[in-house]
């Protein structure tokens, strides 16, 4: 595959067309193997306690699958210049294949979840390479357009993700699921192999940085471990050894000479590090407005559980349609797309404290929507506005260290969520009482976090016009 022109015309053409053609399907091809992945366990576990056994374990297989995406997208920098983008990218296809291939032969609970956790591995290596190439070889004009394809794909997966484990589970054979998912990855492994240039490799020193990825993985894993108690004070403690872990983990990239993660990462007087706070903050808010939403909607609501799935599905439905209409905005548009979008996404989760509780549901409808528009209309842009600040020769590692931000949001978002909900008496069997403060309480977290959010959003603003290296150069 020959380079790509910096002065690519920005047309929608030009991501489906000519060179940027197959980039394009490998990407999200990529990113919907990740994401059908990460839905179909949900589906498919009763059918798997009921087959192998495991009750006291059964959140394991979704917890520990986190945890490897978190570890695999930090992985993705150091892995690209040890073997390229190329071979990279065909390892984590690799590590996904053999995840699946495993899981699928699994004989009990605990061997799932070994597989599972390379499976995790594997798909957050392809996730955040993804990113990578997008920060590689696609011009700075064309950007957001991926952007929004790629929200289009998760949209998609969030729809057709639990219906196709759930298939497998009424024929009866949830082993079919993992199964139906590797020849998808080993065409996906291919298509890499054949399309995407090797580039990268060598840039930079060649020692893997093993003990920040230790760091790294046990902060995770100790988060994942806040969702196996029901004391608070436990919660708490695990939340803080967590937040020092990766904290420790984070001090000692910065001072590295082979990075995992840009310079002024969560500097928030920096336009990457405020740009990663937003990432962080906002898939946060998210989590806490989602969480527990089809708990409250089928018991305070009495909606159906896949009536309430897809009320909750309308904020990822809003996201993507959002993505798509203002990926072609440019100009003083951009800035109404990112601060507009944090506007939204506050009043959306106001929304959700005023309505989730009493209703009604065409309301808490539009709050979800509101909050799905402010992330789509700021999102992409931010991410493309980024990369635009990355250092000479890191547009690669900036793309694919967003990913690893935001998975870290998804593990600290539901900690926090299960901290507050646990002080609020939430547990098996609670009464409507119980839930209603629990619920109450996550929803005004959700307003913090929508405003942290929108002023990460502001910061951001302030500080891409002096870091952009783009006008800087001129």
């Amino acid at each position: 595959m020959t380079s790509i022109d910096p002065n690519e015309q920005p047309t929608w053409r030009a991501v489906f067309s000519g060179r940027l053609l197959l980039p394009t399907l490998v990407i999200n091809w990529g990113i919907l193997l990740f994401a059908i992945d990460t839905f179909i366990i949900t589906t498919i576990m009763p059918s798997v306690i009921q087959d192998i056994g495991g009750t006291s374990l059964y959140a394991w297989p979704v917890m520990i699958f986190t945890v490897g995406a978190i570890v695999g997208s930090a992985s993705a920098g150091p892995i690209r210049i040890k073997y390229g983008q190329r071979d990279g990218f065909v390892l984590a296809g690799l590590l996904f294949l053999f995840g699946n291939l495993g899981a699928a032969f699994a004989s009990t609970i605990e061997i799932l979840i070994a597989w599972r956790l390379l499976q995790g591995l594997g798909g957050g290596l392809i996730i955040s390479q993804s990113f990578g190439v997008v920060g590689s070889i696609y011009p700075p004009g064309l950007r957001t357009r991926i952007f929004s394809v790629i929200s289009t794909t998760w949209g998609l997966a969030t729809v057709f993700g639990p219906a196709f484990g759930g298939v497998f589970a009424e024929l009866g054979s949830w082993r079919s699921a993992f199964w139906a998912l590797v020849p998808l990855t080993l065409i996906f492994c291919i298509l890499v192999w054949r399309f995407i240039e090797n580039q990268g490799k060598g840039e930079g020193v060649q020692r893997f940085p093993v003990t920040r990825l230790i760091l790294f993985s046990a902060g995770i894993l100790t988060i994942g471990f806040t969702s196996q108690t029901d004391e608070s004070i436990n919660r708490v403690l695990l939340i803080l050894i967590a937040i020092c872990l990766v904290a420790w983990a984070m001090r000692r990239d910065a001072l590295s000479v082979n990075r995992m993660f840009p310079r002024k990462t969560l500097i928030p007087t920096s336009a990457i590090g405020s740009s990663y706070w937003y990432n962080l903050f906002f898939t946060c808010m998210f989590i806490f407005a989602l969480i527990y939403s089809t708990l409250y909607l089928q018991i305070l609501h009495s909606k159906s559980p896949i009536v309430a799935a897809y009320i909750s599905a309308n904020l990822s439905f809003c996201w993507t349609a959002a993505a798509l209409i203002c990926a072609s905005w440019s100009g003083v548009m951009i800035r109404v797309a990112v601060v507009g979008g944090g506007l939204l996404m506050v009043a959306g989760s106001i929304g959700l404290y005023l309505f989730a509780l009493e209703g009604p549901v065409s309301f808490i409808i539009l709050s979800f929507g509101l909050m799905g528009l402010g992330i789509g209309f700021s999102n992409i842009h931010v991410m493309a506005l980024t990369i635009e600040c990355a250092e000479h020769g890191d547009d690669a590692l900036v793309a694919s260290s967003i990913q690893t931000i935001r998975n870290m949001g998804l593990a600290f978002g539901s900690a926090f969520a299960g901290l507050l909900a646990n002080s609020a008496g939430l547990k098996e069997e609670a009464s409507p009482v119980v839930i209603l403060r629990a619920i109450e309480l996550i929803h005004i977290g959700a307003i913090v976090l929508s405003i942290l959010t929108l002023m990460s959003l502001i910061i951001f603003i302030g500080y891409h016009g002096k870091e952009n290296r783009f006008t800087r150069n001129q």
